[in-house]
C-alpha cells in the first residue's frame, strides 16, 4: 500500500518557507507570554489598578441609601450584654442615623447593623454584636422616619485587647426587588465588597471610674467661753414719800 508522506516543496519555494517560519516565531512567543500573564492578571485584578475603598472623614454625613449616617468617634466602654447579662467591655462606635425610608427600621439585625462592619486583623468585616440608640431623649432599638437617632454600634472586646485604631465600613442600601418576587424593598449590597464609606478612627481608652472620696471633715469650731453671770445687785426700791427710813427721827423736846 502506498504511504502518503509530506510533499517536499518545490526548489524555488524552500527559501520562502523558511521566511514564513521565521515570521511565525515572534507571534508564537507573544502568545506564550500572554498565556502566562492571563492567570497573573486574573489574580491581581487586571491591568487597570483596582480602585481603593473611599476614605471618609468622621463628623460628616454620608448617604448610604436607606440611611444618612454621620460617624462620630470610637471608644472603649462598658455596657450591658445580650439577654440582660452583666456589664461587658465593648468597642463602641457612635453615630448619628437618619432613616430616609417610609417605614420604621431596626437598628439591629435586619436593619442598620447589616450595613455596618468593623475590619478585623485577618481582613474580615464583622457586624456589630449589638446596637443601641437614643431618640428624643428616650432609649430605642428602631429608627423612625424623620426622627434622628444617636446610635452606638458595639463589638465585644476581650479584656486583654485595647486597640488604638479601628477601621469601620458602611455598605450601600438599594431599593430593589428580590430574585424570587417583584416586591421592592431595601437591601444591603454585599457583592464585591464595595463600601460607600470607610473610616479609620482612633480609639479612645476607657476612662477610669473615679473612686468615691471620703467626705471632708467638718471644720471644728473653738469652744467659746461660757459667759459668766454678772453679780446681781440688790434691787433698791425708790423711797415712798412719808415712809419710814432708816434714819433716826428727830425727837421733839418736851417743855
Amino acid at each position: 500500500m502506498q504511504s502518503y508522506g509530506p510533499v517536499p516543496p518545490p526548489p524555488g519555494d524552500a527559501e520562502q518557507g523558511r521566511r514564513s517560519a521565521r515570521r511565525w516565531v515572534v507571534p508564537l512567543c507573544v502568545l506564550g507570554v500572554l498565556a502566562a500573564l492571563v492567570p497573573l492578571l486574573w489574580v491581581t485584578g487586571g491591568l487597570k489598578e483596582t480602585p481603593k475603598q473611599p476614605s471618609k472623614p468622621a463628623g460628616k454625613p454620608l448617604d448610604a441609601g436607606l440611611f444618612d449616617i454621620t460617624v462620630r468617634d470610637a471608644r472603649i466602654g462598658m455596657a450591658k450584654g445580650d439577654f440582660g447579662s452583666g456589664p461587658e467591655r465593648f468597642l463602641i462606635v457612635r453615630m448619628r442615623v437618619a432613616n430616609k425610608g417610609k417605614e420604621t427600621e431596626s437598628l439591629g439585625t435586619g436593619g442598620l447593623a447589616d450595613g455596618v462592619g468593623a475590619l478585623t486583623k485577618d481582613g474580615k468585616w464583622v457586624k456589630p454584636d449589638q446596637v443601641e440608640g437614643v431618640a428624643a431623649g428616650a432609649e430605642t432599638n428602631v429608627a423612625q422616619p424623620g426622627l434622628p437617632v444617636e446610635a452606638s454600634a458595639m463589638w465585644k472586646l476581650h479584656p486583654d485587647d485595647s486597640p488604638a485604631k479601628l477601621t469601620v465600613g458602611l455598605r450601600e442600601w438599594k431599593y430593589e426587588h428580590g430574585f424570587t418576587d417583584n416586591t421592592y424593598t431595601w437591601a444591603v449590597r454585599r457583592e464585591g465588597g464595595k463600601l460607600v464609606g470607610r473610616f479609620s478612627l482612633p480609639v479612645a481608652a476607657m476612662s477610669a471610674t473615679p473612686r468615691p472620696t471620703a467626705p471632708a471633715a467638718r471644720p471644728t469650731t473653738t469652744a467659746q467661753p461660757t459667759p459668766t453671770a454678772r453679780a446681781s445687785r440688790p434691787a433698791t426700791r425708790a423711797p415712798v414719800p412719808g415712809a419710814a427710813t432708816g434714819a433716826p427721827r428727830p425727837t421733839a423736846s418736851r417743855p
